[in-house]
């Protein structure tokens, strides 16, 4: 131990790190040796993680909205266990979602995150539909996800469900390259108090409190939660970023009858999040980069409601009413979202039959806070009316099936969409799946293609000269026509492989088309450079998705992801677009691979590793990327436990994506501490 102690103090230029990584992985190699000669023969303690074999027996909700096990589902879908995420060490949903293969996970600064799915990582994921327990957190105003104000106590998450691929057909517009599914855990799961905290040099400081009661029938919880976290890395020293929040929230379960389940949740929060923008004025002309906090504060409550009528049908309704006010740098936005849904589920012979229906109902509030960012009208609602159809026809029973079906929508912006799909499940035996599937998904136009202007100073000699982005409404959703193929199998009791392989069309996407330049003469004269967002972009994606499971010993597991997916896009010959394509090429990682290893040593540590590697993004000048993180957990007793985790531990910081004013941000290196309590 001295000389590991004095090779320590030797290290120079970031080894320390380096060299910490590796006697970690000596002592858990030596320390698995004890650990086994520790066993009686033939019982040895098994990984403190769910079998593979119980991996595919999952029950996942998010491809047909009713419980399904993993094996008898006909799309790409991966689960992020509890296990998962504590393991992890991560401290964030983005974080999280990096163990998904398929899933880009880019982070900008301290608050803010690009992601994708296949493709088209982006700030808002505007091609990604995003739900929390089945509430929709996709604005329409920008068309996509705010990542720095959806929380969840990573300790209540039962598990995530991600479908890479279209799931239109289910879940309507926006599901375009894939679903997010953030399911958290019922009331009857988290009885009695737990205590969760710690900090760190990036993490400065995360507390959770959580406190649950109940009997059989009825279950409740409450929690607390909030966090402070310090700025990136920033070569000008321009540290705007830092950000906190606090989020309480409750949830019950009550089973009032045998046949019948209710379920009832709300959540507020509070942030705090340190932007950096540029903001243009006409008198004087200038270009001023601003760095002040965005305040953003939401509330929300879901109801639902689930019968079963027999043992081959049931019914859910469910209902929520979220609230967000959204106040920028440049701008505020509040706005309040109705949600009602009902689903009816049918069992018979040779068909499970799905169908339901939803309304929407959104109305906002734009309030301009700056001349170069405006809305029109400022008070608008959107709605969408929809329902949907599924039949899953057993062709041979228990081993051959033909799901088809459709969703039907009318929503305020392109008016009415039908999205179909034709799956094809055949499961040879009950440990070995294969599927394929064709489907249409779309995009809808969001508010920034409707009455929208934003104008950025470009140059003021001789004449100020404004860039100006409009939507005027002239722009109809974007299409997907996907096609996919899966293959899942358990080879021997250790390991299980699962490979996705996909080819998408995609027509009419987001174009920025330059029009007549003109002058304008109030408030001051200027030149104008009218960019329109058009539908004048297609191509196609193809790509790989492989994602294996080793148990090696029972004390040692290895899970592996790697992807592939290569963007192809062309202006279509009515387009005078000159950057999109260049930015939708160049914008996601062609390659990403992620190697995790989960050590089980003696009296209670756990020893965890993950590598990422992430190919170059050349629009942004962000170059290739290695990083590891690692976790040291110890369970001290049945209430107690440690953990001490480094994040991004191969260089002091690295870059990952761009979208900030001035020079890209560094992701720093991180330690933190962790100690939770639970009685």
């Amino acid at each position: 131990m001295n000389v590991c102690f004095r090779a320590l103090r030797r290290a120079r230029n970031g080894e320390p790190l380096r060299l910490l990584l590796v006697l970690f992985l000596l002592y858990a190699l030596h320390a698995s040796k004890l650990y086994a000669s520790e066993q009686e023969p033939g019982g040895a303690q098994a990984l403190k993680q769910m079998s593979l074999e119980q991996l595919g027996d999952v029950k996942v909700t998010t491809a047909s909205k009713e419980p399904e096990e993993v094996w008898n589902t006909a799309s790409a879908i991966f689960v992020i266990t509890q296990e998962d995420i504590r393991r992890s060490g991560a401290t964030n949903l983005p974080d999280v979602l990096r163990l998904a293969p398929g899933v880009e996970v880019a982070q900008l600064d301290s608050d803010k995150w690009a992601i994708g799915i296949r493709g088209f990582q982006g700030r808002l994921s505007k091609s990604v539909l995003v739900l929390i327990d089945g509430r929709s957190v996709y604005t329409p105003l920008f068309a996509g996800v705010y990542w720095e104000v959806q929380d969840v106590p990573l300790e209540d998450i039962e598990r995530i469900e991600v479908i890479r691929g279209p799931g239109g057909t289910i879940w309507g517009a926006n599901a375009v390259n894939g679903v997010i599914n953030i399911i958290t855990k019922s009331a009857k799961d988290t009885r009695g108090l737990m205590l969760s905290g710690g900090g760190g040099n990036v993490e400065h400081g995360f507390l959770t409190a959580r406190y649950g009661g109940g009997d059989d029938k009825f279950s409740y919880r409450l929690y607390g939660t909030g966090f402070s976290r310090g700025s990136q890395f920033h070569s000008d020293h321009m540290e705007f970023d830092g950000w906190e929040m606090g989020q309480g929230g409750f949830r019950t379960d009550w089973d009032p009858t045998p046949r019948d389940t209710v379920t009832i949740q709300g959540d507020a929060y509070g942030t705090v999040a340190g932007q950096s923008q540029g903001i243009s004025t006409y008198t004087p002309p200038a270009l001023v980069v601003a760095d002040d906090n965005g305040y953003f504060f939401g509330q929300n409550v879901l109801g639902r409601w689930r019968r079963s009528i027999s043992s081959s049908s049931d019914i859910q309704v469910q209902a929520y009413f979220d609230r967000t006010d959204r106040h920028d740098i440049n701008y505020r936005e509040i706005r309040n979202t109705f949600d009602l849904d009902v689903i009816h589920h049918i069992i018979l012979p040779r068909n499970e039959f799905i169908w339901g229906g939803g309304v929407r109902v959104s109305p906002s509030h734009f309030i301009q806070t700056v001349p170069s960012v405006i809305f029109t009208p400022e008070y608008q609602t959107y709605n969408i009316f929809s329902g949907f159809v599924q039949d899953q026809i057993a062709i041979v029973p228990q081993r051959l099936s033909f799901i088809v079906g459709t969703k039907l929508e009318h929503n305020s912006f392109s008016g009415f969409e039908v999205q179909p799909s034709g799956r094809l499940l055949w499961t040879p035996n009950d440990h070995q799946t294969i599927w394929a599937a064709i489907t249409r998904a779309v995009r809808t136009p969001s508010r920034i293609e409707e009455g929208f202007q934003f104008t950025n100073l470009a140059t003021t000699n001789p004449l100020p000269i404004y860039v100006r982005l409009i939507g005027d409404g002239d722009f109809s959703a974007e299409q997907l026509n996907g096609y996919e193929m899966g293959y899942r199998a358990l080879f021997t009791p250790s390991v299980y492989v699962d490979v996705a392989t996909f080819y998408n069309q995609y027509d009419d996407l987001l174009s920025v088309e330059l029009h007549t330049p003109f002058v304008e003469p109030s408030p001051s004269t200027h030149l104008i450079l009218p960019l329109y967002l058009r539908n004048g972009i297609l191509g196609n994606t193809r790509g790989i998705e492989i994602s294996p499971v080793w148990n090696m010993t029972k004390w040692w597991r290895l899970k592996g992801s790697y992807s592939y997916v290569h963007l192809s896009m062309r202006d279509k010959s009515t387009s005078i677009d000159v950057s999109t394509v260049r930015q939708l090429e160049g914008d996601s990682p062609q390659h990403t691979a992620v190697i995790q290893s989960y050590f089980e040593l003696p009296r209670n540590f756990q020893f965890d590793l993950a590598y990422r590697y992430v190919s170059s993004l050349p629009d942004l000048q962000v170059p290739a990327y290695s990083t590891a993180d690692a976790r040291l957990g110890w369970r001290i007793n049945r209430q107690f436990e440690l953990s001490l985790v480094g994040q991004n531990l191969l260089q002091p910081e690295h870059v990952e994506y761009g979208g900030d004013p001035g020079p890209l941000v560094g992701i720093r290196r991180g330690v933190y501490g962790k100690v939770t309590w639970t009685r």
